[in-house]
C-alpha cells in the first residue's frame, strides 16, 4: 500500500497571515480517498496554469495528433508573424519558453468583474506585427505569450474550447469540481476576495487562460498533481508525457547543471529540479504563479506521491517557500529525512583576493532586462554594482574571492531587490560571477525561519555601444522624467490599478539608451530599451531564464496634440494633457475614441469630498500623489463619498459616449 499525502494550504494574505489546513490519505492508486471539503474557495492560480497548458498539449501528443518537434503552422495555419523565422517554432518550444515570442501580450488581459476573452479572440493578429527576440530553440527566455499561443493550439486540434477540451479530458475524468476557468459556469462568490486597500474588489478575470487564468481551490490542485505521481496509472496523461515534462528542457542554460535553483524549465515547470530537495537527492517539481491579486505555488515529489500547494490573496511571495516547508516538515516525520534538513547557508568561511586584472575590462553598464540597469565597478578587491535611473542608487559591494566570484558584504540581493542583511527576516548568500558575456548571479535565501530558496540564473549582460544622433539623444533626454498616463485599456482593465503610470528616464551615464519604467507608487518595473530615433525605442533583452523575459518597445506619436507614448500595444498620453479638476463640470462624457480622460486634482481641491455616478460601461479610478489607486468603481460596494487627494489624480475609462455625474 502506497501513501499518497495530498497537502493543502489556503491562504488569504491580509499582512502575511496563513491559515494552513492539512488533508492526508492513503490509497493503492492514483486517485485520493474522498478528503473534507475546504469550501471550495477558489484562487486564481496565474502561471501555474501553464501546468494545465503543458498537459493539455501532452494530451494531444499521447493520442497523436500533435508531434511536439513539427512546425506550429502545421497546425495553426493562420499563425503568421512579421519574422520568418517563425516558420520554425514548434509545440515543444513554447512549453520550455525557447519560442522567441517577445514575452507578454496583455491587452484587455487583466479584467475586474469582466470576463471578455479580447486579448485571446484578438491574439493572433497582435503576433501579425511582431518579430522574434531570437531563434526559435536558441535559448528559453520566459514567455507568457508561448502559452496563449499553446491555448490556442489545444483549441485548433482537440476542435473546441479550451476551457471545454480541460472539463472533458481531466477535470470532469478526475472529479475536479473545484477546478474553473473565467468561461466555466460557476458563481463568483466562491472566489477568494481580493482589496485595495480595505475595500473588496469584483471578481478579477484573464483573458488569456492557458497563461494564467485558471481558478481553482488548492485541494483540487493538489488532486490534479496526483497524474504526475509516481502512482498515476496512466488514464489520463502518459508515462511518456509525465516523464518529458519532467524532464530538464531549459535552452542555453548558463549555469551549471548542478546549480542551486528554483529556475530550470521542464514543460510548464519552472524547475524540475527544485532547491532545496535537490540538495537531498529528492526529485521535485514546482511551478509557481501570481496574477497581481492572486499568488500560488505547486510542488510536486513525484516519487513520494506528495504535492502541497499554497495560494494567497493580496500581497504574495511566500508561497514556494510555505509549500516546501510544510513538504519538510512532511518527510520529517516520515523519517525520510533527517531533522536538521536544512543545508547551512554557504560561504561562511570565503578566502579573499584581489580582482584580476583581466576582470578590469568588465567595467561598464549592464542590462539587466526586468530589473533595470546597473553600473558595474572595480576597486582593488571589490566589484561594485550601483543600478542607475532609479530613486535609491545604493551601491552594492561584493568582495573578490579566490573560486573566482564575488561574494555580496553590503547587502544581499532577494528577488532582485536590495535589502540589508538580516532585514524583514531575511538572511541570505549572494554571489556573482562573469560567464561569457552574462554576470551570473547565485543567491540563497532564507525569509521568515521558512524554507530556503536558491536562484542561479544569468542577471545582466553589458550593454553594447549604441550610437545614435544627437538629435535622438537629445530628443529622448528632453523626455527624461516625463509622466504619461494610460488612455488605452479597457475600463474593467486591472492596468488602470497596478500600471496607470508611465516614465522614460534617460540619463547621460548609458547614451543610446532609456529606461522605461510603469510605476505604481514606489515604481515596479523597468526596462532598458535602445534608442533608434528621435521617436522610436526597442528592447534588445536576449537574458536566458528570467531577467529577459518581457521585451519593451517604445514609439512617441502625436494625439489631438498631445504627446503620445505607446509601450508594446499600450498608449499613454503625456500627464501635461490632464485637465484641472476644478474645470470639471456636472458630467464627464468619453469622446467618441473612447479614450480614458484624466484630470488632476489641485492643492485647493485636496480633501474636498465628491461623489461620481458610474454607468455600465464605464469606471473611475482615484489616485493619491504617488499614483497608488485608492478607489474605484470596479470595488464590490464603491463608494459614494470620495476625499480627493491633493495632488492625486482622477480616471475616467469607458466606451464611447459613456457619461459619468460628478457632485
Amino acid at each position: 500500500m502506497k501513501k499518497i499525502i495530498f497537502i493543502t494550504v489556503m491562504a488569504l494574505s491580509l499582512g502575511c497571515l496563513f491559515a494552513a489546513v492539512p488533508a492526508f490519505t492513503e490509497n493503492n492508486g492514483p486517485e485520493p480517498l474522498s478528503l473534507p471539503r475546504t469550501g471550495g474557495r477558489l484562487y486564481g492560480i496565474g502561471s501555474v496554469s501553464k501546468v494545465f497548458t503543458a498537459s493539455a498539449v501532452m494530451k494531444l501528443a499521447d493520442e497523436g495528433k500533435v508531434n511536439l518537434d513539427e512546425p506550429l503552422t502545421a497546425y495553426i495555419p493562420e499563425f503568421a508573424m512579421a519574422d520568418e523565422r517563425y516558420r520554425q517554432i514548434t509545440p515543444r518550444m513554447l512549453l520550455n519558453h525557447s519560442s522567441g515570442l517577445m514575452g507578454m501580450t496583455d491587452n484587455n488581459a487583466f479584467l475586474i468583474g469582466d470576463n471578455d476573452t479580447y486579448l485571446h479572440d484578438h491574439f493572433l493578429e497582435y503576433l501579425k506585427s511582431q518579430t522574434l527576440k531570437h531563434d526559435p530553440g536558441d535559448r528559453s527566455i520566459y514567455s507568457n505569450d508561448s502559452f496563449t499561443l499553446a491555448e490556442i493550439l489545444v483549441e485548433h486540434v482537440g476542435g473546441m474550447t479550451f476551457t471545454d477540451y480541460l472539463e472533458r479530458n481531466f477535470l470532469t475524468p478526475m472529479g475536479l469540481e473545484n477546478i474553473k476557468t473565467p468561461q466555466s459556469d460557476f458563481h463568483r462568490g466562491l472566489l477568494a476576495e481580493t482589496y485595495l486597500g480595505n475595500n473588496e474588489l469584483k471578481a478579477q478575470s484573464l483573458g488569456v487562460i492557458g497563461s494564467g487564468g485558471i481558478y481553482a481551490d488548492m485541494e483540487d490542485l493538489c488532486r490534479f498533481a496526483g497524474i504526475f505521481m509516481n502512482s498515476a496509472d496512466g488514464s489520463v496523461l502518459s508515462a511518456w508525457a509525465v516523464d518529458e515534462m519532467a524532464k530538464n528542457q531549459h535552452k542555453m542554460e548558463i549555469v551549471a547543471p548542478d546549480a542551486d535553483t528554483v529556475f530550470r524549465y521542464g514543460l510548464g515547470w519552472d524547475s524540475v529540479t527544485q532547491y532545496p530537495f535537490s540538495q537531498m537527492g529528492i526529485r521535485a517539481l514546482s511551478k509557481g504563479g501570481a496574477t497581481g491579486l492572486y499568488h500560488t505555488n505547486l510542488t510536486v515529489l513525484p516519487e513520494h506521491n506528495l504535492a502541497a500547494a499554497v495560494a494567497s490573496s493580496g500581497d504574495g511571495g511566500l508561497e514556494m517557500l510555505v509549500a516546501q516547508e510544510i513538504i519538510l516538515a512532511v518527510l520529517e516525520e516520515e523519517g525520510l529525512i533527517p531533522e536538521s534538513r536544512m543545508p547551512a547557508l554557504p560561504r561562511q568561511n570565503p578566502e579573499y583576493a584581489p580582482v584580476p586584472e583581466d576582470l578590469l575590462s568588465r567595467a561598464g553598464v549592464y542590462d539587466a532586462g526586468m530589473a533595470g540597469l546597473y553600473g558595474l565597478s572595480f576597486t582593488a578587491d571589490a566589484l561594485i554594482l550601483t543600478p542607475l535611473g532609479v530613486r535609491n542608487e545604493r551601491p552594492m559591494e561584493f568582495l573578490y574571492t579566490v573560486d573566482g566570484s564575488f561574494l555580496s558584504t553590503s547587502g544581499n540581493v532577494i528577488g532582485f531587490q536590495i535589502f540589508e542583511p538580516g532585514a524583514s527576516g531575511t538572511l541570505g548568500v549572494t554571489t556573482l560571477r562573469f560567464q561569457g558575456k552574462y554576470l551570473v548571479i547565485q543567491t540563497y535565501e532564507e525569509i521568515m525561519g521558512l524554507s530556503q530558496s536558491a536562484e542561479a540564473l544569468p542577471f545582466a549582460e553589458k550593454i553594447e555601444a549604441n550610437p545614435v544622433s544627437q538629435p535622438a539623444q537629445a530628443a529622448w533626454a528632453a523626455r527624461n522624467e516625463r509622466e504619461y498616463l494610460l488612455i488605452s485599456e479597457k475600463h474593467t482593465s486591472a492596468r488602470y490599478i497596478t500600471a496607470a503610470l508611465s516614465k522614460t528616464m534617460a540619463d547621460p551615464r548609458f547614451p543610446g539608451h532609456v529606461i522605461q519604467g510603469v510605476y505604481r507608487g514606489a515604481g515596479n518595473s523597468f526596462s532598458p530599451v535602445r534608442i533608434v530615433d528621435e521617436h522610436t525605442a526597442r528592447g534588445a533583452q536576449n537574458i536566458p531564464t528570467m531577467m529577459g523575459r518581457d521585451t519593451v518597445n517604445l514609439a512617441v506619436t502625436e494625439h489631438n496634440g498631445a504627446e503620445c507614448l505607446r509601450i508594446n500595444n499600450h498608449r499613454y498620453i503625456t500627464a501635461a494633457s490632464a485637465i484641472p479638476f476644478a474645470e470639471l463640470g456636472g458630467e464627464v462624457i468619453i469622446g467618441p475614441d473612447g479614450e480614458t480622460l484624466w484630470m488632476d486634482v489641485a492643492s485647493d481641491w485636496g480633501g474636498k469630498i465628491t461623489n461620481i455616478q458610474s454607468p455600465a460601461n464605464g469606471s473611475w479610478f482615484v489616485y493619491d500623489d504617488r499614483m497608488n489607486c485608492i478607489a474605484t468603481s470596479l470595488e464590490k460596494n464603491p463608494r459614494k463619498a470620495i476625499v480627493l487627494p491633493e495632488g492625486g489624480r482622477l480616471a475616467f475609462a469607458g466606451e464611447a459616449g459613456a457619461t459619468f455625474t460628478v457632485q
